[in-house]
């Protein structure tokens, strides 16, 4: 039994490290869509973890840092702030009975942790330039995408839209790539738990995971978006600048509170699944459709448009 055992475990260890190397790799090398495997880096170890304890997830991380380390030690420090944290945090606070969004906050606050701790090292021992060093890494990234649409035979007229369009989000990156941190934080959590959802009876355990369709902020958090826009009347630009970042996080919580009440109108209205994917989607890449989604999930603080009472999930 104790071989058997054991065994399980070894076997979890090394699929497991296979699984990441291989979504890490895809990540790392195919442009565009590497990006959705990189979402999901950090969930075989998340799953393995959960099905043969911690051990194998310590495991699977140890080897994915001396694999990146012997291979290609640019990768590492991209492996631990995308996957590193994620990896063990979230099947250990699962394991431990929380509910999936607790356990989305506090696995994206521990991220964000330790990338602000990073960055305050950068800073003060090695007097590195976020800023200048980040712009040029999203003027890089931006330039690919530009060349490729390029590529694609667009006119002068649309040539002309796409540079101005690129500068505009070259500017938004550069001023709130703090926030775009966290939400990406965010993003990685929230569908590692929604494809761990789906599996979740290949694993033989209880895990309380709260239905997206029900997910409510905090009545409270309307205050910090009341407080935040009136500091934006301050002229101190420091101070500007993380209001700037606070607003964009909030718009992106509220966006999510909108997408879980079209959620729950969907489900009510039995719509068909494809259907219901298209939605999101577009949702999603609609820089409009965004807002108005926004303002939903922000009027539901008053209009309450699911009629049976969910209570908060934070």
């Amino acid at each position: 039994m104790m071989n058997s055992v054991g065994f399980g475990v070894i076997g979890a260890v090394v699929k497991g490290s296979l699984l990441t190397f291989a979504l890490f790799l895809i990540y790392g090398t195919v442009p565009f869509f590497g990006a959705f495997a990189g979402i999901f880096v950090p969930f075989p170890c998340i799953y393995y973890t959960l099905k043969h304890g911690r051990v194998s997830g310590y495991a699977i991380v140890l080897l994915m840092i001396l694999l990146l380390a012997f291979l290609n030690q640019n990768s590492l420090l991209p492996y631990l702030v995308l996957a590193g944290v994620c990896s063990l945090a979230l099947p250990e606070l699962l394991a431990r009975g929380m509910g999936s969004t607790r356990v989305l906050f506090i696995t994206v606050a521990l991220n964000t942790s330790l990338v602000a701790c990073l960055a305050a090292v950068a800073v003060v021992l090695f007097s590195v330039n976020l800023d200048e060093q980040l712009g040029r890494i999203i003027q890089e990234a931006l330039t690919q995408v530009g060349e490729t649409y390029r590529q694609s035979g667009l006119s002068g007229k649309e040539l002309q839209s796409l540079d101005e369009g690129l500068k505009l989000l070259e500017r938004s990156f550069v001023l709130l790539y703090p926030s775009f941190a966290v939400i990406l934080f965010g993003v990685v959590a929230g569908l590692n738990l929604l494809l761990l959802k789906r599996v979740s009876a290949s694993l033989g355990k209880n895990i309380h995971f709260v239905n997206f369709s029900d997910y409510r902020n905090a009545d409270a958090l309307v205050w910090l978006l009341i407080i935040a826009g009136f500091t934006l009347l301050v002229d101190i630009p420091v101070l500007t600048r993380v209001t700037l970042n606070i607003l964009f996080l909030l718009y992106f919580l509220y966006f999510i509170q909108g997408l879980a009440i079209c959620s729950w109108f969907a489900k009510r209205k039995n719509f068909p699944r494809v259907l219901q994917i298209v939605f999101y989607v577009v949702f999603a890449v609609q820089p409009l459709l965004t807002a108005i989604v926004a303002v939903i999930g922000l009027a539901d603080l008053w209009a309450g448009f699911r009629s049976r009472k969910i209570n908060e999930n934070l």
